[in-house]
């Protein structure tokens, strides 16, 4: 059987070309703009107008996300925000344009280099921190610098009130719970969860062989590690595997000034507006090319469905994306697949169907390496034991091929930009325009850290909550139910970024929420300290102790969460959120009920601005995910576009064993599935949501025939 016109045609249109200029990022300069004989002056005006712009498109993007009406809070991405975009964007430009000018005064006052200087020391000092505007707008973590004055640092109590010491667990102790937590598939999170059900939410730890450390899962002092005194808690740990292959190198791997100035390009594409209609194009292409390779598989089965691993089929799609993402490169992962499965035909080079194998096993072998001492490391790989040298090779194979790419995409944006167009089609063509305080383009090896640490990050974690999602959805009829009848209403329109963000699939939204809780795809994500300090529980905390903070214990936390092991989306809505806020307001005012509406209202403030640190699939603070955004659109989008074309349920090939409520995961760098996810799927004829249109076209057009009526987007 022939696949279907809508599997072979491809999606290669590109919108018009506009001519912008590019824009000075704090400290790295982007050349090509008096190139084109662009004015300094226009280059200015250009700038501003493309800030506001972007600023616009971020608070939409995160606001939208929740609900996009007025009232609705949003947990970790989302404020509550007007239901009229223009409202909004509007106040925001005038926000924004103030901060603009006051910036462009302070460029003529001073030199180049006095403004770099500067840039730096306010990222220093400020800590990337989120800021808040104007009641009901808020902006994301380290997404837009705003300059209008910042909320009272508010630093509550929490010391034991009997006076006692705060609970510390001793080396003893730690020593057990680290070999128990190197064998559970999860890892050190199962500790931190034994710690806080018998000391508290918040434990120090005597650790005999190393630094000393403090596991939180309170978010009142993750909030005070994260935000609000986030300065001194900047640099991540990181395993010495980790840093041994990347050199150092990638938004992940560095810290400092290099990571400032390379973690604010990265997040550029991610804010922009052309970027991100260029990016829902490619996750809507993608998506919908998979759906109809499912559709024709099941049409040639004579049951009429098909039983997939949908982990290894949700790879293949979020590889793709991540690939037009990140280097406008199309690894067409989805059409082989479609040809393997259809026509058992390989159609992909050898060097790029390692891709996926490359990826997965450089996750794999770091989890293995992950507590493995850096001169260990480098003995094994002198030696040729253990797994490091697998592990260089792998990495090698990714490095070679995002190295040839990356000297394509230089000589495509050089003539681009050319001929006139500075638009950005991906993240490499902020980076290939990018140089360094002398005029320097960034070496390749840069260009390749990042991408990489983009690719990483956007590629497997994107695919294990689509799995997440796709498996409860297969378990959870009412579930399904309530997808089905929010993407009915689009009437058989394929689902689109916009729908996320006008608030059209909130349902389906808080289904992806509720999967990111309980299923984290990082696990864990540790801070350093820089300083002494002392917690608001009574820990002190000296230079070199790292803070243990853990997204999988969080969302799986009692003492935040009733019933964490149920799998409840509606616990993201507004009343549960109102009700969640004051659970945690109380029991921060320890019933005091003096304290009880101060607490209330900084818990307020704190959801409003999106600053929920009960939830923190995407990280916590400053340092956060520069891709949250993007990823909860992305996973929103796949998971009603799969409804809309597909009922799902529990595999019945009789081969794969039904692993009942709790998915077999484990950690390697991040969450995978090491049994697969196996489900069953069988085509919705028509589409979700054709009938309606069909009912509503017949009414308004009696002569028009059927075949008339369009029933995808």
């Amino acid at each position: 059987m022939t696949m279907s016109n809508s599997i072979a045609a491809r999606c290669c249109t590109s919108p018009a070309s506009t001519t912008t200029t590019t824009r000075q990022i704090r400290g790295v300069r982007v050349p090509f703009s008096h190139a084109s004989g662009v004015s300094p002056t226009r280059e200015r005006r250009g700038r501003r107008r493309r800030r506001r712009s972007s600023s616009a498109i971020v608070v939409l993007a995160f606001s939208s996300s929740t609900g996009g009406k007025s009232g609705k809070s949003g947990n970790v991405v989302g404020a509550t925000t007007s239901s009229s975009t223009d409202t909004t964007t509007n106040s925001t430009n005038n926000t924004f344009k103030e901060e603009e000018e006051e910036e462009e005064d302070r460029a003529q006052a001073n030199n180049k280099k006095d403004i770099q200087q500067k840039a730096h020391q306010n990222d220093e000092e400020e800590g990337n921190k989120e800021e808040e505007g104007k009641e009901g707008q808020a902006c994301p973590y380290s997404s837009v610098k705003s300059f209008f004055g910042m909320e009272k640092k508010e630093v509550p109590d929490l010391r034991p009130e009997d006076g006692s010491e705060p609970p510390v667990i001793d080396d003893i102790s730690f020593l057990k719970s680290l070999v128990k937590a190197a064998q559970h598939p999860v890892g050190m999170p199962i500790a931190m969860l034994d710690w806080a059900e018998q000391k508290g939410e918040c434990v120090g730890i005597q650790n005999a062989i190393g630094p000393d450390c403090v596991s939180i899962l309170d978010p009142e002092i993750v909030e005070y590690v994260c935000h609000t005194n986030a300065k001194n808690y900047k640099l991540r740990m990181l395993p010495d595997a980790f840093r041994f292959v990347i050199k150092n190198k990638g938004i992940t791997g560095s810290d400092g000034q290099y990571n400032r100035e390379h973690r604010l390009m990265c997040q550029k594409p991610f804010i922009n507006s052309f970027s991100l209609t260029q990016f829902s194009n490619t996750v809507e292409e993608r998506i919908n090319y998979m759906c109809e390779t499912w559709r024709t598989a099941c049409t040639m089965r004579e049951e009429g469905k098909i039983n997939v691993n949908i982990d290894n089929d949700s790879q293949l799609v979020t590889l793709d994306v991540i690939g037009k993402v990140a280097f406008a490169f199309d690894f067409e992962q989805c059409e082989s697949h479609a040809a393997k499965l259809l026509r058992d035909e390989d159609i992909v080079s050898d060097n790029i169907s390692q891709i996926l194998d490359s990826y997965n096993g450089t996750s794999e072998i770091m989890g293995q390496l992950f507590i493995t001492p850096g001169p260990i490391l480098k003995l094994q790989y002198a030696l040729g034991i253990g797994r490091v040298r697998e592990l260089k090779e792998k990495y090698a194979i990714l490095e070679s091929v995002g190295t040839k790419l990356i000297t394509e995409r230089r000589e495509t944006v050089k003539e681009r930009v050319e001929e006139g167009d500075f638009n950005d089609y991906c993240l490499l063509d902020v980076l290939v325009k990018a140089t360094d305080e002398d005029g320097n383009l960034l070496p390749d090896d840069d260009l390749w850290g990042d991408i990489n640490d983009v690719m990483a990050a956007g590629h497997r974690t994107t695919a294990s909550n689509f799995t997440v999602n796709l498996f409860h959805v297969a378990r959870n009829p009412e579930i399904q139910r309530r997808i089905e009848e929010e993407v009915a209403l689009l009437g058989g329109r394929a689902p689109t970024f916009d729908d996320v963000q006008e608030g059209r699939l909130d349902y389906t939204r808080m289904v992806v929420k509720e999967s990111l809780r309980k299923y984290a795809p990082i696990n864990l994500f540790p801070r350093l300290a820089s300083d002494e300090d002392t917690l608001p529980s009574g820990h002190k905390v000296k230079p070199g102790d790292f803070i243990l903070l853990s997204s999988y214990a969080m969302g799986r936390n009692p003492r935040v969460w009733e019933n964490p092991l149920e799998f409840n989306p509606d616990r993201f809505t507004d009343e549960s959120l109102r009700m969640q806020a004051d659970k945690q307001a109380k029991a921060s005012a320890r019933d005091d009920p003096e304290k009880l509406e101060i607490a209330k209202e900084r818990m307020r403030r704190r959801m409003a601005a999106g600053r929920d640190f009960t939830y923190t699939p995407f990280g916590a603070g400053p340092r956060s995910c520069i891709g949250g955004v993007f990823a909860l659109l992305t996973a929103t989008t796949m998971l009603a576009t799969a409804v809309q074309n597909f009922k799902f349920g529990k595999c019945d090939d009789g081969v794969h064993e039904d692993p009942g409520d709790e998915i077999p995961i484990m950690y390697d760098t991040t969450i995978c599935f090491p049994e697969g996810v196996w489900l069953s799927m069988m085509p919705r004829e028509p589409k979700l949501g054709s009938e309606l249109q069909q009912s509503s076209s017949s009414s308004e057009a009696p002569t028009q025939s059927k075949e008339e009526v369009p029933t995808t987007r």
